[in-house]
């Protein structure tokens, strides 16, 4: 049998891989080697030039811009979906990514907290019951009813569709005063619910913006005058009620002492924040709340991600 040197045989090996596409094993066997040895062959034939591998196609725009927030912004993760040319299709995008993303969260005995959202909404109807219980609990993170029909609203369904048990916090999300809120967060069954808000371990939230369309306005809870304030103070986006400046610190809104929900100090307490937003009118609380580090992971749509990195000076 010949023998061949070492330099002949980085060649032979690579050449049987990648030009016959034969397995490791069948090279092996022709060669009278081991498997292991053909790996390490392979392995010196990539390190030292003789083999170069040319992708023709470019990387997908999606995962670029997942790697570019993940790095700038010191992410867990990032999911990038496809941006369409109406928002129903992509916001449909975005609920699909992000039930597919919860999914990989969850752990038996996950304690989940939500907040109602259009975006987060959207998730519900790709979410399936799990085939064994995961002795969870889904939590409310603020109050869920509003001066309206509450059409974003998304507690029960994500329980139901996860089969969890919820622990609800039904009250208003805005009261009249301070001593109205003061008297309804002193109610056993809303401490209660409150403190294990406070201790979720994970958190899947919507942001807000501040502008004439914002769902606050939407929901009758903050006039145009109440949003040219919070403008002036600053404040550039909302998670939880709570709003925040460009650099995620945050801007007390006039609701401030009214709302139940979490506060801002329990807010940046939370272990795993998973904000979902997009379009045109969130880029600035998004990129608000990425310098903030308010959010640990993000899900939103492409054209939405290269402008807020276009706005952090990253492209």
């Amino acid at each position: 049998m010949q023998v061949h040197s070492e330099a002949d045989l980085k060649v032979l090996v690579a050449w049987m891989y990648y030009d016959e596409g034969l397995t490791h094993e069948k090279i092996a066997h022709r060669l009278n080697l081991s498997r292991v040895a053909v790996t390490r062959l392979l392995q010196k034939a990539r390190k030292e030039g003789i083999v170069q591998i040319q992708i023709t196609r470019p990387l997908p725009v999606q995962f670029k811009l997942e790697q570019q927030l993940e790095a700038t912004f010191g992410l867990k993760r990032a999911v990038v979906v496809k941006t369409y040319g109406d928002w129903r299709t992509t916001l449909d995008a975005l609920g699909r990514a992000g039930a597919q993303y919860l999914r990989s969260l969850l752990f038996p005995g996950c304690r989940l907290g939500v907040a109602w959202s259009e975006t987060v909404r959207s998730i519900i109807p790709y979410l399936q019951r799990p085939k064994q219980p995961l002795q969870g609990t889904v939590n409310e993170l603020v109050g869920t009813r509003t001066m309206q029909t509450n059409p974003f609203s998304v507690s029960v369904q994500l329980a139901d569709a996860l089969g969890m048990p919820l622990e609800a916090i039904p009250v208003p999300v805005v009261v009249q005063s301070k001593a109205a809120r003061d008297a309804i967060l002193s109610e056993e069954s809303i401490r209660t619910a409150m403190e294990h808000a406070r201790q979720v371990d994970v958190a899947v939230v919507g942001l807000g913006d501040v502008g004439p369309e914002c769902t606050m306005v939407r929901t009758g809870h903050l006039q145009a005058a109440d949003v040219a304030v919070l403008r002036e103070r600053g404040a550039v986006g909302d998670m939880l009620m709570r709003f925040y400046d460009s650099q995620g610190r945050h801007v007390p809104g006039p609701l401030e002492e009214c709302v139940i929900s979490l506060e801002w100090s329990e807010i940046r307490r939370l272990p795993h924040i998973v904000a979902m937003a997009g379009g045109p009118r969130k880029v600035e609380a998004i990129l608000g709340a990425l310098r903030g580090g308010l959010c640990h992971s993000l899900i939103t749509d492409s054209d939405t991600a290269r402008n807020v990195l276009e706005r952090a000076g990253v492209g």
